[in-house]
């Protein structure tokens, strides 16, 4: 066996995770945070109205979910679940950490534990954007513009906050006929494109 290989593959691991850590210390000034956001205001039940597709939610057919909670040291516990096209519960947890006390709106999400650790380095930025004024509803980024959820405390909105939602997705700058509206339990039952559901009459 080759002695150099277990060294060859530690600095390949070592480069990446450096790679990860800059971009865990880089700036997050790529979206605008909500002014006068605190963490308390992520916890609880929230139904995702419209998101982009991703890995988690390219398995999910319908109730999408989340739910944050407060663990000692300060994390976020984040808890998704939907149902699959089969009717079966799909879950996932992760770890949020606020990355600037003076700007709470900004959290690093990561889904990635090994070691007995939370690896924060190779999570993402989610970023809160935009809110209800009663704080019945959230918008969700990420600098890259590739990610993006939209979440409220109960399984529909009205068309006045999908509006202001449509509004504040458009200041970022996001393809908003990216986001998919997904059947939920109590609100829609069909899925449709966030942009086709703003310009219907």
């Amino acid at each position: 066996m080759d002695p150099g290989l277990p060294v060859d593959r530690s600095l390949r691991w070592s480069a990446a995770l450096g790679l990860a850590m800059l971009s865990f210390a880089s700036s997050v000034a790529a979206l605008t945070p909500l002014a006068d956001f605190t963490a308390q205001r992520y916890l609880g039940k929230w139904y995702e109205i419209a998101a982009m597709p991703g890995a988690f939610r390219n398995q999910c057919a319908r109730d999408v979910q989340v739910d944050y909670a407060l663990e000692d040291g300060g994390a976020l516990i984040v808890r998704n679940q939907c149902l699959r096209p089969d009717g079966t519960t799909l879950r996932s947890e992760g770890r949020g950490r606020i990355l600037d006390a003076d700007v709470p709106a900004v959290l690093k999400v990561t889904f990635v534990h090994g070691l007995g650790l939370w690896w924060y380095p190779l999570g993402r930025n989610q970023t809160v954007i935009a809110a209800g004024r009663r704080g019945e509803w959230l918008v969700i980024g990420d600098p890259t513009l590739r990610y993006g959820r939209v979440l409220a405390r109960e399984p529909t909105l009205d068309e006045a906050a999908l509006r202001a939602v449509d509004a504040a997705l458009a200041a970022e700058k996001y393809d908003r006929c990216a986001f998919v509206m997904r059947p939920q339990s109590g609100g829609r039952n069909e899925p449709r494109r966030l942009c086709d559901e703003i310009r219907a009459p």
